[in-house]
């Protein structure tokens, strides 16, 4: 009876050592179909990538042309879109990242070996669009002058013309006019080229996209024209006079009926109040939720600011 116990417990642990050991094994076979699967995936993704994909991505990277050319005679997809860590660079090709902060020879190498001019990222975004905002004028005519679209919209329908009115240089915006820009073109919000412009208070800017034919009039979603926008921002008095000079309205008020006079007033900004004013703005006009007139606006400050243009105000 012992024996047989004996027996039992014996052929009880070779069945639990047998257990452990088909789990073991199990597992090993589990990793190691997954780790054939990952090499296999691993050798699709790279046959899958161009040859020289890296090097182009390297060469764009240290802004090299020379290295550039090598990597696309080496077989690199030049519209291939570059791996980035740094945010909202998401599906940007090797020009487009040229465009935006490389040199001109770098993307005249990308250019020659035919490149997208018009490809796209995620949101819409073109080689031109970077150029412009980010760019500067010798990289905006190279793309004019290689056949980019001058008035592409991106998602949000920004165009390359808005982008150079809001952070780009004078001589890229005079560029993409003289290309044939759509200076009226509207965003999302229907903010236009010349609203950039005026946020900035770039004199230069605005008088550039009148002179090509912006429209003064025109109001974005909130009701605001390019001098309601002028005058919340710190605009210089030139811009405040080239706007109404073409005509914007100088009591055009916002959904609100908030003039530019009471923009320029709430804030404090005595040379604005006063260019206004000599422009033939009207301090007795009042918005709509508060019957609120300029001087109103400019008392609710409770400072020194709000009582300059108090006084500014009252001597007229």
């Amino acid at each position: 009876m012992a024996e047989s116990a004996m027996s039992a417990k014996k052929s009880g642990s070779i069945g639990l050592f047998g257990a452990v050991a088909l789990i073991v094994l199990g597992g090993l076979i589990v990793y190691g179909v997954q780790l054939a699967m990952a090499s296999g995936a691993a050798v699709r993704g790279a046959s899958a990538a161009s040859p020289g994909s890296q090097g182009l991505a390297e060469a764009v990277s240290k802004d090299d042309p020379e290295r550039v050319r090598g990597a696309i005679k080496a077989g690199a997809d030049v519209n291939a879109a570059m791996l980035s860590d740094k945010p909202g660079r998401e599906g940007m090709t090797p020009l487009m990242h040229a465009s935006m902060d490389g040199k001109p020879e770098t993307m005249r190498a990308l250019v020659e070996a035919k490149a997208k001019l018009d490809q796209r990222t995620d949101d819409g975004r073109t080689a031109l669009m970077y150029a412009a905002g980010w760019g500067d004028a010798a990289k905006v005519k190279l793309l004019l002058d290689a056949g980019a679209q001058s008035s592409a919209r991106a998602s949000d329908g920004w165009t390359a013309l808005m982008w150079a009115a809001a952070r780009g240089e004078p001589a890229s915006v005079k560029a993409l006019t003289a290309a044939g820009a759509d200076v009226n073109a509207a965003n999302k919000w229907r903010q236009t080229a010349l609203m950039a412009a005026a946020r900035i208070g770039s004199v230069e800017k605005v008088a550039m996209l009148l002179e090509a034919g912006a429209s003064a009039t025109a109001t974005d979603i909130n009701g605001e024209t390019a001098l309601s926008i002028a005058a919340q921002n710190e605009a210089p008095a030139g811009v405040l006079q080239a706007l109404v000079k073409a005509g914007a309205p100088i009591d055009g008020g916002d959904a609100d009926s908030v003039t530019p006079l009471m923009k320029a007033a709430e804030r404090g900004d005595t040379d604005q109040v006063a260019t206004l004013l000599a422009l033939g703005a009207d301090p007795s006009k009042k918005d709509k939720p508060n019957g609120w007139t300029a001087k109103d606006w400019a008392s609710k400050r409770d400072d020194d600011k709000g009582r300059a243009v108090v006084k500014a105000i009252e001597a007229r």
